[in-house]
C-alpha cells in the first residue's frame, strides 16, 4: 500500500524516488509497481484537474427516483454529459445518485431543467455541496 500511497499523490514520481523514501531496492519497487498494473490493481494512471482553478466551483449531488424500466437509458444519458463526474446507482430513496460539476449556479439550474426533462425520472434531490471536510483527490473539490 505504500507504493500504492505514494504514486496517488504523485504518479510522476520518480521509481527511485519512491524506493528512498520507502527504504526499498529500486528494482523491487519497480517489480512491485508492474505486478500491479498487470495484475490490473492499478489500471491506468491520469491526470487529476484542479476544477476550482478552471472556475467549475458548483459541486451537487442529485438523487432521481426513476422508474425501473428506464433506470439503465436514463443513466446511459447523464454518463454522455460532460458535466457529469459520476453515475451510480444505489438503494434507498433514490436509484440513481449522480454528481455534477458547474461554472455557475446558472449551469446547474439549466442542467435540472434540461437534462433531467426524461420520461421515467419520477423525482429529484439536489444537493448542493457548501464546503469539504476532506476534498475529493481527483476534482480537488
Amino acid at each position: 500500500m505504500k507504493i500504492i500511497r505514494a504514486l496517488q499523490t504523485d504518479a510522476r514520481k520518480p521509481v527511485l524516488q519512491i524506493a528512498k523514501e520507502l527504504g526499498a531496492n529500486e528494482a523491487t519497487v519497480r517489480r512491485r509497481i508492474e505486478k500491479l498494473l498487470k495484475d490490473g490493481i492499478i489500471e491506468r494512471f491520469t491526470v487529476v484537474l484542479d476544477y476550482r482553478k478552471l472556475g467549475r466551483v458548483i459541486k451537487a449531488f442529485i438523487g432521481l427516483r426513476v422508474e425501473p424500466t428506464k433506470l439503465k437509458a436514463i443513466a446511459e444519458h447523464l454518463t454522455k454529459n460532460a458535466d457529469t463526474q459520476v453515475v451510480y446507482r444505489t438503494s434507498g430513496d433514490t436509484d440513481i445518485i449522480t454528481e455534477v460539476i458547474f461554472e455557475k449556479m446558472e449551469d446547474l439550474n439549466d442542467f435540472l431543467d434540461e437534462e433531467l426533462k426524461l420520461e421515467g425520472i419520477l423525482g429529484t434531490i439536489v444537493t448542493i455541496v457548501i464546503g469539504p471536510y476532506k476534498r475529493c483527490p481527483w476534482t480537488k473539490l
